[in-house]
């Protein structure tokens, strides 16, 4: 072998350029990834001391917050300024019993109920006696009444209640109703160990319910429910719990449904009760008059501080609202993330990453948490030097480069096969379609030459055979010369009016001789009126006969061949259908293109060049329609020709 037959088209060229190309980018990625490499090792290493400068400085901001905390604690600054946003602040007295807190309405409940006064139960003997002893609903009334028209508040709150207790007894609610309004009114007292809004706002509601009064129910049970959210009384957490289980009966909302707010809220006044539970600042093996402590309530991490004296006791409390600003005003970077453990190393806000960290323990920092700093894309693997950002270009261009010319010169030599195989397949079918004609005409003008006819018929019959197989020759002659013309552009067509009915008889009449030689009819099924098209008769009668010629060849089970017209609007349809072998639905687009035929054609030695349904689109396409195919293996094919339909005098006059 030579040196030009070794690097001869199309394999040889492939393989040295494929071996080029890799060989040349396996080098200078080996060479790229060394680069890659330093330059990522110093990324990291500035990456993890930006990290560590973010902890120093949150670190110092959130030991500073803690700090103004606590201030907050002292017995000067906690009555006189708000503390910050997400913070409770309670104040208990010398015997611990819970005096004051911030802000307002800042607990939903309490340690202990609260300490305002109640009325002694000496003025209410009476009327109590007249109630349940002797059953007197009006004796007991008038003197409730008389009561609730004394000057002692907590007097009057008791006598209200008892009175508007009458009422109801009594089915009097809108009296009933009245009262309790006058006892809402009423504050800075208990009644029964309970707050009078509270009495007063339940009792209503028990009243509505009584006289099956629906939608004032609802409304009193729903300011209920948002009143008991909101901390309006000193309720211990049992009472809070049944109050506000009685609220959701009569909103008819047994379960509890709590959004996050309200979870916080519940985890502040738990961390409170466990304060009070535990008194960590009393006596004991190791008491914390004054400490920081992150304890975990109801699944959400509290901020506990406390300043413990003889005098008094202050508690500050923050939940999850408060450590994640505190978070976000310590690292305000939008690329950074951070999470705060507990001291049992437990995250306890934020996500855990794999990231490089920047840790700051909690004995280290002072802080009641453990705070871990990582970048909040995860490993960062992106290039960050403009040295990588420009190789990592670079290698990208080439890359591409070599992707592209890959794919193109083997889609080039894959192209050059395909054609070749398609050409030798051509020559392969033509050789064969003018073998059969050669043959007889070959046979019958030996015959005639040596004149061993045996009779006149005979030889007739051999004339109609030289005919027949004559024809067959020009049409296929005329059919490639005519491809070859269309193929190339130079196919002159002569445009004239087109019954369509008509023409389509005549190309019939035409080809039935060619049907009835394999047992072949053809049905012809026209529209009730006449048709007209302008085209070239000659280019769609060839476009029909191949067609018509391809379902005769394809059907050799049906002997029936039905050619449909039908028109919509502007549009006339001509259809060959068949039930013959049918065409895969893989091939059906790759039909149309030059040379091709199907795969069941060449496996049964079916006769054919593979030109003619390219022609057919052509010629339809240089019409202004269009050819469709419909088929399926087995079930035979329809292959549609959409052309324009005209008027007459449109088609006369040259309408394109």
């Amino acid at each position: 072998m030579t040196f030009r037959d070794w690097f001869r088209p199309p394999r040889h060229v492939l393989t040295i350029f494929l071996s080029v190309a890799v060989v040349s980018a396996g080098a200078l990625g080996w060479l790229s990834w060394l680069l890659v490499a330093q330059d990522r090792a110093l990324d990291v290493q500035r990456r993890q001391a930006r990290l560590e400068q973010a902890a120093d400085r949150a670190t110092a901001i959130m030991q500073g917050a803690l700090a103004d905390l606590e201030l907050q604690l002292t017995a000067s600054s906690a009555h006189t300024s708000e503390p910050p946003p997400g913070v409770v602040i309670v104040i208990g007295g010398p015997t611990g019993v819970i005096d004051v807190v911030h802000p307002d309405g800042g607990l939903l409940y309490y340690p202990e109920p609260g300490q305002a006064p109640e009325a002694p139960t000496a003025p209410f003997i009476e009327a109590e006696q007249a109630e349940f002893a002797r059953r007197d609903l009006v004796a007991a009334g008038n003197l409730y009444t008389a009561l609730a028209s004394g000057t002692d508040t907590a007097v009057r709150a008791g006598a209200l209640a008892g009175l508007a207790r009458i009422r109801r007894k009594g089915q009097y609610p809108d009296a009933a109703l009245a009262a309790y309004d006058e006892l809402a009114e009423l504050s800075g007292v208990r009644v029964a160990g309970l707050p009078p809004g509270l009495v007063a706002r339940t009792g209503r509601a028990r009243v509505l319910e009584d006289t099956g009064r629906a939608s004032e129910l609802r409304d009193e049970a729903a300011r209920l429910d948002e009143e008991l959210r909101s901390g309006r009384w000193q309720l211990t957490k049992s009472q809070h719990q049944f109050y506000s289980a009685e609220a959701r009966r009569w909103l008819g909302q047994p379960e509890l449904e709590m959004d996050t707010a309200d979870r916080e809220a519940e985890a502040l006044a738990d961390a409170v009760q466990w304060l009070w539970d535990e008194r960590p600042w009393e006596e004991g093996p190791s008491p914390e008059p004054a400490a920081r402590r992150l304890v975990q309530m109801g699944g959400m991490p509290v901020l506990a501080v406390w300043n413990a004296s003889p005098e008094s006791l202050r508690v500050g409390v923050a939940g999850p609202s408060y450590l994640t600003a505190l978070g976000h005003e310590a690292i305000p970077d939008t690329d950074l993330e951070w999470t705060l453990s507990d001291p049992a190393g437990r995250v306890v806000l934020g996500e855990p990453s794999t990231s490089p960290l920047a840790v700051r323990t909690a004995a280290a920092s002072r802080l009641p948490w453990s705070l871990q700093v990582y970048s909040a894309a995860g490993p960062d693997l992106s290039p960050t030097s403009p040295r990588q950002g420009l190789l990592l270009w670079v290698l990208a261009v080439l890359a591409v480069v070599w992707v592209t010319g890959a794919y193109f010169i083997v889609r080039a030599i894959s192209r050059e096969l395909a054609v070749e195989r398609l050409q030798s397949d051509f020559v392969a079918g033509v050789s064969h379609e003018f073998r059969s004609p050669l043959a007889s005409l070959s046979q019958i003008a030996e015959m005639l030459v040596s004149n061993r006819f045996a009779s006149d018929d005979l030889r007739r019959q051999s004339y109609d055979v030289l005919a027949r197989e004559t024809d067959r020759l020009r049409r296929l002659v005329e059919g490639l010369l005519d491809f070859g013309r269309f193929a190339a552009g130079g196919a002159v067509y002569h445009f004239e009016p087109v019954d369509i009915g008509a023409f389509l008889e005549t190309v019939i009449s035409e080809f039935r001789a060619r049907a009835a030689a394999t047992g072949h009819t053809i049905e012809l099924s026209l529209p009730a009126v006449t048709t007209y098209v302008r085209g070239d008769r000659d280019a769609l009668s060839r476009a029909i006969w191949n067609l018509l010629d391809n379902a005769v060849k394809y059907s050799p089970d049906c002997h029936t061949v039905w050619l449909d017209v039908e028109q919509d609007r502007d549009r006339v349809s001509l259809t060959v259908r068949d039930q013959g072998l049918g065409i895969p639905v893989d091939e059906q687009r790759a039909i149309f293109e030059r040379f091709v035929r199907g795969a069941e054609s060449k496996a049964r030695r079916i006769k054919g060049t593979g030109v003619g349904l390219a022609m057919v689109r052509r010629i339809a396409e240089a019409h202004g329609g269009e050819v469709r195919l419909t088929s399926q293996p087995g079930q035979g094919s329809r292959f549609t020709m959409i052309l324009r339909t005209y008027d007459r005098l449109e088609a006369a006059g040259g309408v394109a």
